[in-house]
């Protein structure tokens, strides 16, 4: 029984401690039940952070990459760009990469670097005003442009064609100072006489009508019995299709200029009658040819006696012919000088991409030679009609102003033109305006003024030349002169918009009345040179582009003051859009 008790208290103790024990299968089934529950979140979160882990170490070498790579390309596109200006792209005809590009190299200050000059142009002395020369015109011109320099000296350039024009333009002037906008001048009733318009405009009343209305009759009758006068060519008056291009000796039957006479070369005199006209008696036909040759002596009107002092000088300047080898064109410009003595010549080549030259000599030579004795200068090219009359009254309007209004010992920096603004330099390798990177590294060009003409005082030539002396040389002229030396002179120069300036070609039919109410008109060869100075000779065709011009003012009045441009192309014949600039 012993025994028995004891082996049942053994089972019991076992029994009891199979159960606390975790080898109990209750407990143990349990427990490893929830050690599997345990170790499946466990490796649930690890893997979980795993891939987190995974996908950030992926995002932050990604992104590591990815800036790497724009760092790389942000440091190469530069370095591309350089290498593309410098290599890939073709360099500046005649300023490489490598060129020197100190002005003062080129220029010699301290030295006379003038092949020909002409004498006289300048006073000696600026103590007197009216020692002083209004205006001096620089034409810069190609060396073999000898019919365009012709052409100036027969037509806006020849100071006794400027008296005539000069006349005109002052009484069309004159003639419409107090132009009533209300009248329409744009109808074809300009063929009534102004006298009888001006009758009808007096008369007030019914009882001053009769009277009137006779005398006009008894005109009437009185022109009808006199005899006609005969009807000449030149008093026609001309249809509102003036054709620059006409031709006035075609019209005529003149003969042409070429025609082969024998002259005197020892004498000033013209041999008469020419060769192969010795025997014949028609005195008559021998002064019609010689009427029209070139050389014979015609009576031109004689200037101003109560004025000795002129308005304007004009001078030619022109650099050495581009090939070492052409003798022929510096002997017809030797010529050209001993003939007209208008030449400036300097020791430059002459070509486009030297124009930056040919500009800052003119600059050297007015500061050396004219020693400020010459107020206002004009810079424009041999491809331009300059409307000289317009450009003086302008000038003359702007020096009475600044007189006025400044003290004596002030100086005036005036630099005027057609203001450009915002122009980007051209990549187009083909562009005649190609400005590679190493010539210009900017994006956006200063403001300045088109090189087809700009005019500068005297204070501003000096104060321009002295700049470009410190300026790295730039091969496009205009943007040079009046952008970047304008910047850097010292007083600075500013740069302003002058309405009658344009770089616009004008173009038949109104071509005439563009170079009458503009002062520049670009873009015009001899022959249109001539024609529209023979139009503007004329002055009722002076008087009809007046008037089309009042009509034009009248026409932009009265659609207010918020018109930003004209609309109509007839508009833009007589107006240039003017440049936005802030």
């Amino acid at each position: 029984m012993a025994r028995g008790d004891g082996q049942h208290w053994e089972e019991d103790e076992l029994l009891y401690s199979s159960r606390d024990s975790d080898d109990s299968p209750i407990l143990s089934y349990r427990h490893e039940k929830y050690r599997r529950y345990s170790s499946h979140v466990r490796e649930g979160k690890t893997e979980e952070r795993e891939k987190r882990s995974t996908f950030s170490v992926l995002a932050k070498f990604f992104l590591f990459s990815t800036a790497m790579i724009l760092f790389c390309v942000l440091l190469y596109i530069p370095v591309y760009n350089k290498a593309n200006d410098q290599v890939l792209k073709p360099a500046v005809a005649g300023w490489s990469i490598n060129t020197n590009r100190d002005t003062k190299i080129y220029v010699q200050p301290e030295n006379v670097t003038t092949i020909h000059e002409p004498k006289d142009i300048c006073p000696k002395s600026n103590r007197k005003e009216k020692n002083k020369l209004f205006l001096l015109i620089f034409v810069c011109s190609s060396t073999s442009n000898f019919e365009q320099r012709v052409a100036i000296r027969e037509t806006w350039g020849n100071y006794k064609n400027y008296l005539k024009i000069s006349r005109i333009y002052h009484a069309v002037k004159e003639k419409y100072k107090n132009y009533n906008s209300s009248l329409d001048i744009e109808t074809e009733s300009t063929n009534v006489s102004v006298n009888l318009d001006r009758i009808q405009r007096d008369i007030s009343g019914f009882g001053q009508l009769l009277p009137e209305l006779a005398k006009a009759l008894q005109r009437n009758i009185a022109k009808a019995t006199e005899p006609a006068e005969e009807k000449r060519f030149e008093d026609e008056k001309e249809d509102d299709k003036m054709l620059p291009e006409f031709d006035m000796n075609k019209v005529l039957g003149d003969q042409d200029d070429d025609a082969d006479f024998d002259y005197e070369y020892d004498t000033n005199i013209m041999k008469i009658p020419p060769k192969g006209y010795e025997d014949s008696p028609d005195l008559g036909r021998i002064m019609s040819l010689l009427k029209h040759i070139k050389t014979f002596p015609k009576f031109e009107p004689e200037l101003d006696k109560d004025k000795n002092d002129p308005d304007f000088k004009l001078v030619f300047l022109l650099g050495l012919p581009p090939n070492d080898n052409n003798t022929d064109v510096q002997e017809k410009i030797e010529t050209e000088v001993e003939t007209y003595g208008d030449i400036i010549q300097e020791g430059f080549i002459d070509s486009y991409n030297n124009l930056t030259l040919k500009s800052i000599m003119m600059l050297k030579w007015v500061t050396n030679n004219c020693n400020e004795s010459v107020r206002y200068i004009l810079k424009t090219d041999d491809d331009m009609y300059i409307n000289v009359p317009n450009l003086v009254s302008n000038l003359r309007s702007r020096a009475k102003t600044f007189d006025d209004n400044v003290k004596d010992n002030s100086k005036e920096y005036l630099l005027i033109g057609d203001l450009i603004c915002g122009a980007r330099p051209v990549q187009d390798t083909k562009s005649k305006w190609y400005s590679p990177r190493y010539m210009y590294s900017g994006r956006v060009y200063p403001r300045y003024l088109s090189g087809t003409g700009y005019v500068l005082s005297a204070p501003a030539a000096r104060a321009l030349y002295a700049a470009a002396l410190t300026t790295t040389y730039f091969h496009l002229e205009d943007i040079y002169i009046t952008g970047m030396c304008a910047l850097r002179s010292n007083p600075r120069v500013v740069a302003r918009d002058e309405a009658g300036f344009s770089y616009a070609p004008v173009r038949a039919p109104a071509a005439a009345c563009a170079a009458h109410t503009r002062i520049s008109a670009h873009r015009v060869p001899p022959p249109r040179m001539r024609a529209l100075h023979r139009t503007l000779l004329q002055p009722l065709a002076v008087d009809r582009c007046e008037r089309k011009q009042l009509a034009q003012v009248k026409q932009a009045s009265s659609a207010g003051p918020t018109r930003a441009a004209p609309n109509s192309k007839k508009q833009r014949r007589f107006y240039k859009t003017p440049p936005k600039c802030k």
